[in-house]
């Protein structure tokens, strides 16, 4: 029988790399916190100066344009890095590509904004980890990328296809690296 190789090839993780619901929720729960003290603090900064030079304008445009950037570099740039946000420090992860990589500018963008627009909401894609062999969100799924502990290293490769699921009124596709079966002893 022949593999289709026409997606790649793509790495998987040992199964006990993945994180579970409860670690994903408890990231999720303290990005959220630490994204509200940045909004909470760049309000009070741009607040007091606008009151201390009698600013003749509501301040409020100018911070959702700091905050809207200030969240962008926390969730893409500092995600991806080394560096890590808090949440995946605290809780020893690391995001990195269907291939193994580190995860581009816009692959990381766009996980952002599915995050923020969908198609997929926080529930769904919290009930998703609980069913994925592998615990990935709907959007990790979709944008090519794991989301695994910090140590874990590649067990295997192989070729990429796509799973299909149709599922409360989504039909869905998204393209995972094969596991590689090993012969019956």
């Amino acid at each position: 029988m022949t593999t289709d190789h026409s997606l790649g090839n793509g790495v998987y993780y040992d199964i006990n790399d993945y994180p579970g619901f409860l670690r994903r929720l408890a990231v999720f729960m303290i990005d959220s916190l630490v994204l509200v003290v940045i909004g909470i603090l760049l309000w009070m900064v741009i607040a007091s100066f606008s009151i201390a030079n009698n600013a003749p304008y509501d301040p409020s445009g100018i911070f959702y344009l700091v905050w809207i950037v200030a969240v962008w570099i926390y969730l893409v740039p500092l995600k991806r890095s080394r560096v890590r946000t808090i949440a995946y420090r605290l809780l020893s992860l690391k995001i990195v590509t269907t291939r193994g990589e580190r995860p581009s500018l816009f692959t990381m963008t766009f996980r952002m904004l599915m995050w923020m627009f969908g198609p997929f909401n926080l529930v769904i894609d919290l009930i998703w980890l609980g069913a994925d062999t592998e615990q990935q969100s709907l959007r990790d799924c979709y944008v090519g990328t794991y989301v695994v502990r910090n140590t874990a290293e590649p067990i295997g490769e192989g070729p990429m296809h796509l799973t299909r699921y149709n599922a409360a009124g989504f039909s869905i596709s998204y393209p995972r690296a094969g596991r590689q079966q090993s012969a019956p002893q």
